[in-house]
């Protein structure tokens, strides 16, 4: 977790993610309350500051996501955990795979798109998992956004934080 802050909304519901300088910008401004200091301190002329490690804004703020998790690549590498979806590597070089391709008619979309090493999208070509003799480990699917954002504080290293204070 480092030098970030947990910025929650004003219901209390996650809402990002905020480096140390945006977090003491929004102290200052008057926009958050803080919730839980961090142990660190910064010192500056004005004097010494603990850094917040949970801010809770002012006012609710509409939602990032209305109905569901957009469609984009940093989103499906969390949904699939940063890993290869035929062999379970997460240490190499990933890519997006359309587990039916775009020539046989594909989408572009949770439901046919999952995280894929270099070996194994070189290996299945432009078939499909079958034709190649690949096996998927999980079937493809669109993340709801409760379970998204889950995922992403689990990530972040931020859920056990949440969990302490009562959040979740």
């Amino acid at each position: 977790m480092s030098n970030s802050c947990i910025v929650l909304n004003g219901d209390y519901t996650f809402l990002c993610l905020i480096d140390w300088k945006r977090a003491m910008n929004l102290v200052f401004a008057g926009k958050v309350s803080v919730l839980k200091y961090s142990d660190k301190v910064i010192r500056s002329v004005g004097g010494a500051f603990r850094l917040p490690a949970v801010l809770v804004l002012m006012r609710v703020v509409r939602s990032v996501y209305k109905n569901k998790v957009p469609f984009n690549r940093k989103n499906l590498l969390i949904r699939d955990r940063f890993a290869c979806a035929y062999c379970g590597v997460s240490g190499k070089r990933l890519t997006i795979d359309h587990v039916i391709p775009k020539s046989k008619g594909g989408k572009t979309d949770f439901d046919n798109c999952v995280v894929c090493c270099e070996d194994c999208n070189n290996r299945k070509g432009s078939g499909t998992p079958r034709e190649a003799g690949m096996h998927l480990a999980k079937r493809p699917y669109q993340p709801t956004i409760s379970e998204f954002v889950r995922l992403r504080l689990k990530q972040s290293g931020v859920y056990d934080l949440l969990v302490e204070i009562g959040i979740y």
